[in-house]
C-alpha cells in the first residue's frame, strides 16, 4: 500500500506540474487564441504583468497598459500565476461587451456566490434568460424613474438636514465654533438612513443611534478587505470554492448573521406592505418597494433579494461618492465657494425651510457630483465572463474567457475627455449641450454606472440623493480638509475608498 500510495502522489505530482507549465507557461507564450494581441513585456509566470502578487489595485495594473500599449481596443495581459486577461480600451468594445453582446458576458462565479451570500438572486446579479429577458428589470423601472426620484427628494433632503443638524451639534460642543469630522461616517449613517426610508420605507435611525442593532448586524455584512479575497478569486478559476463561503469561520458566521437579520427586517416589511395595499389599495407610500409590490410582478422573496441589493450597492456606492465629494471641495475652496453660492442664491430661506425639488435646478451642483462621479468610479475595474463562444471587434472571444475594462482608465481618457481628462473639473459640465455628457465623445466615456441594459438601474437615484447631501452640508459649512496629503490613499478593496477616511475641519457659516 505504501508502494501504491507513494507511485499515485508521484504521479499527481507530475501531472500537476505538467499541467501548471502549460497553462503558465506554455499557453501564454504559444498556444493562447490571443497570440496576435498586444501585451506587455516582461511577464513574470508568477506575478504575470503586475508588480508584485497583490501588491497593486487591479484598476492600477490595467490603466498602466492602457495607454502605454499600443493597440486597436484590445490588450492581451497577465495577472497572478499567469491568468489570462483580456482588457477592452476602446468604445467600440465597450458597446459590444456591455450593450449589443451584453448578455454573451456574465460575472466572474467570485461575484456571483460571495455576493449571493446576502443579496441571494438581486437584480444587479441577475445573468442569463432571465435577465435577457428584462421583465423584472422592466417591472422595477417604474421605481427607478425621474419621476418617481423626485418624489423622493422631501426624503433625501429631510435625513441630509438631518444629517447636518448632528455635525452642527459636534460643532457646537467646541468652543472654537469648529470642530473635525470623520465624513465616512456621517456619509455612511446619512445613506443608510436614506436607502432605509426611500427603499423600504423603514427608518434605521443610524444618524441618531449608531450603534443600535440594525446598524451593528449590518456592518458585520461588510468583511475588511484583504489579500485573502485575491488568493480566493484566483483559485476559483481552479477549484469551485462554493465550499469555501461555507466554512464555519468567523467572518462566514459573522456575514450569515448579519444577512439574516437584515432579510428578516425586509420581510417582514414587506409583510406590512402588502397588508395596506390590500386593506387599502394604496399605501400612499413612495418607497421603492411599496411601488415594487404595486406592481404584482414580485415574489416576496425576489423583494428581499431586491432590497438587499439597493442596501449594499446603493448605500456603498453614494456613501463612497459623498466622501470624494468632501475630499475634492475641501482641496478646492474656490470650487467650494462658487457652490456655496449658488445654493443659497438659488435656495433661499435657510437650510430648514429650502425647497428641496431645488437641488435639481442648480447647474454647478450637478456639474459638481457629476464630476466627482467620473472621476471617482466606486468601482473603478470590473471583468466580465464570456458564457458562449462570441466576438469582440471581430476578434473570436472562447467561451470563459474573461474580459476587464477598467472605468478608472476609460473615465479619464484624454481621447474621450479631451486634454482636461485626467483633471477634476467641473466645468466640463457647464459647457453647452454638456450637462449631462460632460463634452466626451462617447456614451461609453463614463462608466461609473457601467453602461447598456446591464447598468445600474439606481443611477438617478444615486446622482440626486448625493446632490441633496451635499448641498445641505456646502450649503450650511465651510469645509478644510485635515488630512489632505494622506486622505487620497486608496484601501485595499475592490471598490475606490480612502485608506484612511476622509477628515475636515467644519466651520458653521451664518446666513442660511
Amino acid at each position: 500500500i505504501p508502494i501504491i500510495l507513494q507511485t499515485t502522489l508521484t504521479a499527481d505530482a507530475v501531472s500537476f506540474f505538467l499541467w501548471s507549465f502549460y497553462w503558465m507557461v506554455l499557453y501564454p507564450a504559444y498556444f493562447t487564441p490571443f497570440l496576435h494581441l498586444p501585451t506587455p513585456k516582461n511577464r513574470g509566470i508568477i506575478t504575470g504583468n503586475e508588480n508584485g502578487l497583490f501588491t497593486e489595485f487591479p484598476w492600477d495594473v490595467a490603466c498602466r497598459f492602457y495607454d502605454k500599449v499600443p493597440n486597436q481596443g484590445l490588450i492581451r495581459y497577465y495577472v497572478a500565476l499567469s491568468n489570462e486577461r483580456i482588457l477592452v480600451t476602446s468604445p467600440q468594445g465597450l458597446s459590444e461587451i456591455l450593450s449589443s453582446k451584453s448578455y454573451d458576458f456574465g460575472k466572474s462565479n467570485l461575484s456571483k456566490f460571495a455576493i449571493k451570500r446576502f443579496t441571494g438572486n438581486g437584480l444587479g446579479f441577475l445573468d442569463g434568460d432571465e435577465h435577457k429577458v428584462g421583465s423584472l428589470r422592466k417591472s422595477l423601472m417604474p421605481a427607478f424613474t425621474a419621476r418617481h426620484i423626485q418624489d423622493l427628494i422631501p426624503t433625501f433632503w429631510s435625513k441630509a438636514v438631518e444629517m447636518t443638524h448632528g455635525i452642527e451639534e459636534t460643532v457646537r460642543l467646541n468652543p472654537t465654533g469648529e470642530a473635525v469630522v470623520a465624513l465616512h461616517d456621517w456619509g455612511t449613517r446619512a445613506t443608510l438612513d436614506i436607502i432605509g426610508v426611500a427603499g423600504l420605507g423603514y427608518n434605521f435611525d443610524t444618524l441618531n443611534h449608531p450603534d443600535n442593532e440594525l446598524s451593528r448586524q449590518y456592518k458585520k455584512m461588510f468583511i475588511e478587505p484583504s489579500n485573502a479575497f485575491n488568493w480566493l478569486e484566483l483559485l476559483g478559476n481552479y477549484i469551485d470554492f462554493r465550499f469555501l463561503l461555507k466554512l464555519p469561520i468567523k467572518k462566514n458566521l459573522e456575514l450569515t448573521q448579519g444577512s439574516n437579520f437584515m432579510r428578516n427586517i425586509a420581510a417582514q416589511v414587506i409583510r406590512e406592505r402588502q397588508e395596506k395595499l390590500h386593506v387599502s389599495g394604496d399605501s400612499g407610500l413612495k418607497d421603492i418597494i411599496t411601488t415594487a409590490l404595486a406592481s404584482g410582478a414580485f415574489t416576496n422573496d425576489q423583494l428581499v433579494d431586491h432590497v438587499m441589493t439597493f442596501l449594499v450597492a446603493g448605500h456603498e456606492s453614494t456613501a463612497t461618492a459623498f466622501e470624494w465629494t468632501m475630499y475634492e471641495l475641501g482641496q478646492r475652496p474656490d470650487i467650494q465657494s462658487r457652490l456655496r453660492r449658488e445654493i443659497r442664491d438659488r435656495m433661499p430661506s435657510s437650510l430648514d425651510t429650502a425647497n428641496p425639488l431645488l437641488v435639481e435646478t442648480l447647474p454647478y451642483l450637478n456639474a459638481v457630483c457629476s464630476e466627482v462621479l467620473r472621476f471617482h468610479p466606486f468601482v473603478p475595474f470590473a471583468t466580465r465572463v464570456a458564457e458562449k463562444d462570441t466576438t469582440v471587434l471581430g476578434q473570436h472571444i472562447p467561451k470563459g474567457t474573461i474580459l476587464a475594462y477598467a472605468a478608472e482608465a476609460t473615465n479619464h481618457d484624454e481621447k474621450l475627455w479631451g486634454p482636461s481628462g485626467g483633471r477634476f473639473d467641473p466645468e466640463r459640465f457647464m459647457a453647452p449641450g454638456a450637462a449631462n455628457s460632460g463634452g466626451a465623445i462617447s456614451n461609453f466615456a463614463f462608466l461609473t454606472f457601467s453602461a447598456g441594459p446591464k447598468s445600474c438601474i439606481g443611477q438617478k437615484f444615486t446622482r440626486t440623493e448625493l446632490a441633496c447631501l451635499v448641498a445641505a452640508v456646502v450649503g450650511v459649512f465651510e469645509i478644510r480638509l485635515v488630512n489632505n496629503l494622506t486622505a487620497g490613499n486608496l484601501k485595499l478593496g475592490k471598490t475606490k475608498k480612502s485608506k484612511e477616511g476622509i477628515f475636515a475641519i467644519m466651520k458653521r457659516l451664518d446666513g442660511w
